[in-house]
């Protein structure tokens, strides 16, 4: 299966847009899929459940970004120039093919309160700009990634 066939079907089967993302882009030697899962909880919903943060799709692209080039001590202390540098190149093409990059703006309204959470249930908007915004960070990643090597 595919990166980006199992980040959609993951959030299909109830994984928030971070965890599926995150989880299907990992590196698997390095990181087992449930902690992948464990350590995105936090991040979808626009952070938190929040609404108003970061689109989750993002950070868990972020992470994954973060995971392959990251600096995982002082004597790595150049790669941290690099992944900033790609995070912000990810960034950049999320918010060309969705709009933006935060959660309120691409669902156009915040799904941190409970009236309004419900409303998106209501609209599907889980099933169609969160899929959507879930396929596009898949594409990022998988153009970053292939370019990278």
């Amino acid at each position: 299966m595919h990166r980006k066939e199992r980040a959609l079907e993951l959030f299909s089967n109830r994984c928030n847009c971070s965890q599926a993302v995150f989880a299907a882009f990992r590196q698997t030697k390095v990181l087992d899929e449930a902690s992948a899962l464990r350590l995105a909880t936090m991040f979808g919903g626009g952070v938190a459940g929040s609404g108003g943060g970061m689109c989750g799709a993002v950070t868990g692209a972020l992470m994954v970004l973060s995971m392959r080039y990251g600096m995982g001590g002082v004597e790595e202390l150049v790669n941290r120039k690099k992944t900033y540098e790609l995070g912000r190149q990810f960034i950049e093409e999320f918010e060309k093919r969705m709009g933006s990059a935060r959660c309120e703006s691409i669902l156009g309204l915040c799904i941190g309160e409970p009236e309004n959470l419900q409303k998106a249930r209501e609209l599907k908007l889980f099933e169609t700009v969160c899929v959507s915004a879930v396929a596009t960070a898949s594409d990022i990643l998988e153009e970053m990634l292939c370019a990278e090597g």
